[in-house]
């Protein structure tokens, strides 16, 4: 029994999960948690800022999305800010609430 659970801790150890998201990794992965949230191309989504989080382990992105449609199919006036956390899935879009990408990105520094 004792080298069962030996053996069952090294092969946790040895199977780590994914590898932590780099520098470069990080406007990718921004586009492709924004582009998850709204249907429009990568080459709609424009990074602003992509910088390590002073607040949180990680990084913080800041961006506009441009030529977003409404509901009908109608083209935005203007383009959409988002705000994205990596590593992770969490992005908020103006559509969310325009307030809370104010406190996201005044807190951050976006602008």
């Amino acid at each position: 029994m004792k080298h069962l659970l030996m053996a069952g801790g090294i092969l946790l150890a040895a199977a780590p999960g994914e590898a932590v998201p780099t520098t470069a990794d990080v406007p990718a992965l921004a586009k492709a948690a924004v582009a998850r949230r709204i249907d429009v191309p990568t080459s709609a989504i424009h990074i602003l800022t992509a910088k390590p989080s002073s607040k949180m382990p990680g990084f913080v992105v800041c961006g506009r999305i441009d030529g977003t449609r409404g509901e009908g199919g109608e083209q935005a006036p203007e383009a959409e800010r988002f705000f994205v956390i990596i590593p992770g899935d969490f992005a908020i879009l103006d559509k969310d609430g325009k307030s809370l990408i104010d406190t996201y990105w005044s807190e951050n520094h976006c602008e």
